[in-house]
């Protein structure tokens, strides 16, 4: 016979829902950017390299930049060739040494991946609209409390 499956009361408890919320809403948000950035035709990991570019200036080296989108070196090699395809980036020789590769927003990259920045600055504010300071503070405290304990396991 099948036997129904109980819920443990501490499941309820808000100390064990918290994270799988917060990985909720995570993915909630990554859907949504992604649907934004196919109307620019990006995908969202696209648009994730080159938001990581813009931010530095529009260089970085090959394996920074695959360590920063935290992703294996094949899946960053397809990305960086795929927007190398559409003339968005290029591979350089590397500034400190020449036997690796940078990673370089082209013109045409550096202006897309401004839109991207400017999409993705108007999602984070509306997201984060109508909550007061104080309570985003009190978050990104508990939120580096749970990475130091994750740092600490």
């Amino acid at each position: 016979p099948l036997t129904t499956l109980r819920r443990r009361p501490e499941a309820a408890s808000p100390t064990l829902r918290f994270l799988p919320e917060t990985i909720h809403i995570g993915r909630q948000l990554r859907t949504y950017c992604d649907a934004r950035f196919k109307t620019i035709g990006l995908t969202l990991a696209r648009g994730q390299v080159l938001l990581h570019l813009e931010a530095a200036n529009g260089r970085l080296p090959q394996g920074e930049l695959t360590a920063l989108l935290e992703v294996e070196h094949p899946t960053a090699i397809r990305l960086f060739d795929s927007l190398a395809q559409l003339g968005l980036l290029e591979r350089c020789p590397g500034e400190n040494d020449r036997r690796s590769k940078d990673i370089v927003l082209t013109e045409a990259g550096n202006d897309l991946a401004n839109q991207v920045r400017s999409m993705t600055d108007d999602i984070l504010i509306r997201v984060m609209e109508g909550i007061p300071e104080e309570n985003i503070a009190v978050a990104r405290g508990v939120l580096a409390a749970i990475t130091a304990n994750i740092a600490a396991l």
